[in-house]
């Protein structure tokens, strides 16, 4: 499976453990892990699920309000 996103999910619980509440980080993996059940349950394409854990961390990224500035 594509386990990509994992890392940026991890990544991000780890660097903003403080700023998260640990309510949040159940509901997140919660979230998470009923993706992959369903996943793995209904024999969907691994694709569904890299693209639900790309959109849980940006999900978890605009709750902590990351605003990343790009150079123009």
């Amino acid at each position: 499976m594509a386990l990509f996103p994992f890392f940026g999910l991890a990544v991000i619980s780890w660097l903003y453990r403080d700023e998260l509440s640990a309510r949040s980080m159940l509901i997140y993996w919660g979230l998470w892990l009923s993706g992959l059940t369903m996943v793995l349950l209904a024999k969907l394409h691994p694709g569904f699920f890299a693209s639900f854990q790309c959109v849980l961390a940006i999900a978890m990224l605009i709750q902590l309000r990351v605003n990343p500035v790009v150079p123009r």
